[in-house]
């Protein structure tokens, strides 16, 4: 199905003129999660897991999702306690995209629109200034483009400009993503899988991934991999994955494993374990087994740590065993970011070459300064780049203006 640019300049006409601040309103009611939704597809962006009370939700990071009089989502807000909550230091979500997303709603369309935690709008995965979803006559998705913020097609940061859907009558989804070309993209990076399809169990999860083709059937990928099955707790937390080839046979997927398995405590995830087709550990893409979580009260992630099959602490691809974040009491914010070896020591990042990364914040939470350290808390150039400092400028709105680039001499550095 093809957006013209009428099209979609008609859905920013509308949505501009219903004015900021009131496309939150006519919230009917609201409900709270601690885990932020699973996401294979964009074709039902909010479905959060780990249902909480708005007390519950006082203490730690949360996502409110508002309903209007129709059960339709009109906003999401990512926060902790009641204030917005910024998406860094490993934190974030690919259907959730920023802070606070409010969604309006026609017979036909339903229009996302990102905004930061001071209410300025915002660009997403990329330049995607807002997305479009197309309806059928029964409401369902049938297409989602993404547009930047001239009104103009853009592609997400996996390459993707347009989602099309196409609903079989056994119930399950066709899905096909298209580039700036109108050719097949694959699922995501090294998930190769062209054109897909999608079914639902009955709380309306994720239930299995197939590769298909052009007629639907089902074929393997290069690596042998044809589908995936899904599984969730009674909470609605994703609990494990797990790879098949078109005969049905445990497969190795992208991920260079036969699947994972999801260790929760309480609202937090404490740990995945990766395993081949006999279930035995396997080693991830990541080189390691099993990453291990730890988080602070507020639910940040304080620490991931890469792990052999035992769980001993293990030197993985990146170059180290432990990423070590630092938040302010408050939890709101992200201080600094640290890379340990598999005895505790200081490691460097294999890319950059950076052993710590430190963050210099004005009153407001914003971020002034981002600093590229060496092991001795030198500033550094990163191997990759050569920026060893971000300065940044914001407006009267606290809106980011400019991110300047400079080496360790201060000399500029043109950004990509």
């Amino acid at each position: 199905m093809k957006v013209t640019k009428t099209l979609i300049l008609a859905c920013l006409v509308i949505v501009c003129n219903l004015g900021h601040g009131q496309l939150s309103d006519g919230a009917h009611r609201s409900e709270y999660y601690a885990v932020l939704p699973f996401w294979e597809s964009p074709y039902q962006p909010v479905k959060g897991g780990y249902p909480i009370t708005e007390e519950e939700a006082l203490h730690r990071i949360n996502l409110k999702v508002d309903y209007n009089a129709s059960n339709q989502v009109i906003a999401t807000h990512v926060r902790i306690g009641e204030e917005y909550k910024e998406f860094e230091g490993r934190f974030g979500n690919l259907n959730i995209n920023a802070p606070h997303t409010k969604i309006t709603h026609s017979p036909d369309k339903e229009v996302h629109h990102f905004f930061d935690r001071f209410g300025n709008r915002v660009s997403v995965m990329g330049k995607v200034y807002a997305k479009i979803y197309e309806k059928d006559a029964l409401g369902r998705n049938i297409s989602l483009t993404f547009i930047d913020a001239n009104g103009e097609p853009v592609s997400d940061w996996f390459g993707v400009m347009s989602y099309q859907w196409f609903h079989e009558p056994n119930g399950s989804i066709i899905e096909e993503r298209l580039d700036s070309n109108g050719e097949l993209v694959p699922l995501r990076g090294e998930f190769h899988f062209l054109r897909t399809r999608m079914t639902f169990d009955g709380y309306g999860y994720f239930g299995t991934l197939e590769n298909v083709d052009a007629e639907g059937n089902l074929v393997n990928t290069d690596n042998g991999a044809a589908f995936f099955k899904y599984y969730y707790d009674s909470q609605g937390r994703f609990d494990r994955w797990e790879v098949f080839d078109a005969n049905g046979k445990p497969a190795i997927g992208p991920s260079h494993t036969a699947g994972e398995q999801n260790v929760w405590n309480g609202y937090e995830l404490e740990d995945i374990v990766f395993f081949d087709q006999q279930k035995n550990p396997a080693t991830h893409w990541s080189g390691a087994e099993r990453w291990h979580f730890e988080t602070d009260g507020f639910g940040n992630r304080t620490l991931l740590e890469f792990q052999d099959g035992e769980g001993n602490p293990k030197n993985a691809n990146g170059g180290y065993a432990k990423y070590v974040a630092e938040w302010t009491a408050n939890g709101r914010h992200l201080l600094s970011e640290t890379y340990l070896d598999e005895k505790g020591l200081k490691a460097v990042h294999r890319i950059s070459g950076v052993n710590r990364v430190e963050y210099v914040r004005n009153p407001l939470g914003l971020i002034l300064e981002k600093r590229y350290l060496d092991k001795e808390h030198n500033l550094m150039n990163r191997k990759d780049n050569g920026v060893a400092l971000e300065k940044k400028r914001y407006d009267v709105n606290h809106a980011l203006i400019t991110t300047e680039l400079f080496d360790v001499h201060g000399n500029h550095i043109q950004n990509p």
